[in-house]
């Protein structure tokens, strides 16, 4: 055996979703032709030592893709140890491809039919690729096959483009998933049910115990809280946990704010005292969301909490959103400068007119009055030198979008003010 096929057949033995991601091969309809084995993301799918040879899957797997009338794809050579692992994910590639244009219930029929749970992996990692327009590369780097498991990110995938009830994504979850990737999917599931149907979403989440109850619970009261939530947080207030009834009446308010800041801040108070930590988040957030609305109102808000952590956490809510500074968004440029992208009505830069948005910052002087280069620099550390206290003065050299010379902009710095409407 040479060190290539040694490779796939460990690989074969070791399973994972890394492996599933690199059996398939992108979205462009071509069959796999990768150097890897099938892996199984799915709860308990894990490739067995004794995976069948080529021909033998080929026959099983044809047997059942015939059912219901549906075409069966040209069979690939059988082989031996790497080779079977190549000629099965060709064939589930170039099946289950084109396979996908005729629906979920008749694709997902013929995934349950294929006779190992590998197997059914690369299948649903096919349609997943079909479905979502996305290469693995792409898959990849969005995640979801790593947090939930081939068959969990189809079913969101399905879920989310309206393919799959919520009910139906939590049924795939419950069949082909175990562990933390179930509940994530699970969560999900009832996140989004949850705005029309509580009760229903909360039942999925039976038998859950510990983290992965309040895992759900949590997405759950989010999704509830989207929809009503003063219904959301009157349940949270009940549960009978005071640390994880304190939990979920932070994420009520957490999404509360972004929809009824006022609501939210006058709710607070109602918090439960039981988890400080959790009330200081919840401050911070609330203040944040309020503080890019409506900065005065926030302001005052937070001034007006009593405890000296919840107004701290408040009050850094605040210049989170709405900082002292020049009023000058910032954002990374093609040729490694920060570029501006908006300027803030009334700021300090709007009010000195030496400011562009496309200008781009090639320096800012420091607290000692050096030049920090801002080229390839992080855009965090760029907008921290350029921040400070209310009433100092920053100084910067600014490039105008068509090149030309660096001129020096010296400008003071303002508490920032969002005001509704702006």
């Amino acid at each position: 055996m040479n060190t290539k096929r040694a490779i796939l057949v460990l690989m074969l033995l070791a399973g994972g979703v890394l492996a599933a991601g690199l059996l398939y091969r992108g979205a462009g309809g071509e069959a796999g032709g990768g150097d890897a084995a099938a892996t199984g993301a799915t709860g308990g799918g894990t490739v067995r030592e004794d995976a069948p040879e080529a021909e033998g899957f080929v026959s099983a797997a044809k047997a059942a893709v015939k059912k219901d009338g549906v075409p069966v794809r040209p069979t690939p050579a059988a082989g031996k140890n790497g080779d079977n692992a190549r000629a099965r994910e060709d064939y589930l590639n170039a099946t289950f491809r084109p396979l996908a244009s005729q629906g979920v219930e008749v694709a997902l029929a013929q995934v349950r039919a294929l006779p190992d749970a590998a197997s059914r992996d690369m299948a649903m990692m096919a349609l997943l690729g079909e479905w979502s327009g996305l290469t693995v590369t792409e898959l990849a780097q969005r995640g979801d096959v790593g947090r939930f498991g081939v068959a969990g990110a189809l079913a969101l995938q399905l879920m989310n483009s309206g393919q799959l009830t919520p009910q139906q994504a939590a049924a795939m979850a419950n069949e082909f998933l175990t562990g933390d990737q179930r509940v994530g999917v699970l969560a999900r599931a009832a996140e989004k049910l949850a705005a029309t149907d509580a009760t229903a979403a909360l039942a999925m989440g039976e038998g859950l115990t510990d983290w992965q109850q309040f895992r759900f619970l949590s997405r759950f009261v989010s999704g509830w809280a989207t929809a009503d939530p003063n219904a959301a947080r009157e349940w949270a207030m009940q549960f009978p946990d005071a640390r994880t009834r304190a939990r979920l009446v932070g994420r009520v308010l957490a999404e509360q704010v972004k929809t009824d800041p006022v609501a939210a801040a006058q709710t607070f108070a109602q918090m439960p005292p039981d988890d400080p930590e959790v009330r200081r988040r919840t401050a911070r957030q609330i203040a944040s969301e309020w503080a890019a609305d409506d900065t005065l109102a926030a302001m005052q808000w937070s001034d007006s909490l009593t405890d000296q952590a919840d107004r701290d956490s408040a009050r850094q809510g605040v210049r989170n959103a709405a900082p002292v500074g020049i009023g000058a968004r910032l954002s990374p440029g093609n040729d490694g400068l920060p570029v501006l992208d908006s300027i803030v009505p009334g700021s300090p830069a709007s009010a000195s007119g030496q400011l562009r948005s496309g200008d781009r910052v090639v320096a800012v002087a420091d607290a000692n009055g050096a030049w920090v280069n801002s080229r390839n620099r992080p855009l965090g550390d760029v907008v921290r030198l350029i921040q400070g206290e209310p009433n100092t003065r920053v100084t910067l050299q600014v490039q105008s979008a068509d090149g030309s010379a660096p001129r020096v902009v010296t400008l003071g710095r303002e508490q920032i003010i969002f005001r509704p409407g702006n």
